[in-house]
């Protein structure tokens, strides 16, 4: 007769349920302890960061503090500062008269004489000199020749519209200077 052996088979079954039943366990285990970790790191990380920002919190109080115990020195300077910025603009607004009257009598010859200015036409300054003699007009022209003077000064063009001789002899000249645009032509 065969005779069958069925306490080993339980055993075995019961080894196998016992390793399957560890490996869970261990793989439980693991995911536990991973997650005490990821929670402790982040639980550690917001204690950090929240004294940080009690950190920083403090400061901007001692500096609102100190703002604000200099507050009429600040509103002085920021009001300064403005009348100061607005001061430099007009400067850069303003119509620069001198500037250019001195680059028109740089023109003009030493013997000549500048009779009239005009800054009524918007671009333009029309002007009007006084030579004493041929001599003179014709170093007039060359300084306002395209290479000579004029190519370095503020204008673009100068024309004459009018060179005539009066009665005593002085030859008068009405020239107009067209003033250049941003520095260019």
């Amino acid at each position: 007769m065969v005779q069958i052996n069925l306490i080993g088979k339980k055993k075995r079954k019961g080894v196998l349920k016992n390793k399957v039943l560890v490996l869970m366990v261990l793989v439980f285990g693991g995911f536990v302890i991973y997650f005490l970790g990821t929670t402790a790191y982040v639980i550690i990380s917001l204690s950090t960061v929240n004294r940080e920002i009690k950190k920083v919190d403090d400061q901007a109080v001692v500096i609102s503090g100190q703002i604000s115990s200099n507050k009429e020195a600040l509103t002085k300077y920021v009001l300064t500062k403005y009348i100061l910025d607005k001061v430099e603009s007009l400067k850069k607004e303003r119509f620069r008269y001198k500037d250019y009257l001195d680059q028109i009598a740089g023109f003009i010859p030493p013997s000549g004489v500048l009779t009239t200015v005009d800054f009524a036409t918007k671009g333009w300054i029309d002007v009007s000199v006084s030579l004493p003699g041929v001599g003179s007009l014709k170093e007039l022209e060359s300084r306002l020749s395209p290479t000579g003077e004029l190519a370095q000064s503020e204008f673009a063009t100068v024309f004459a519209e009018q060179v005539s001789r009066d009665k005593i002899g002085l030859y008068n000249a009405k020239l107009h200077f067209e003033i250049k645009k941003d520095g260019r032509n």
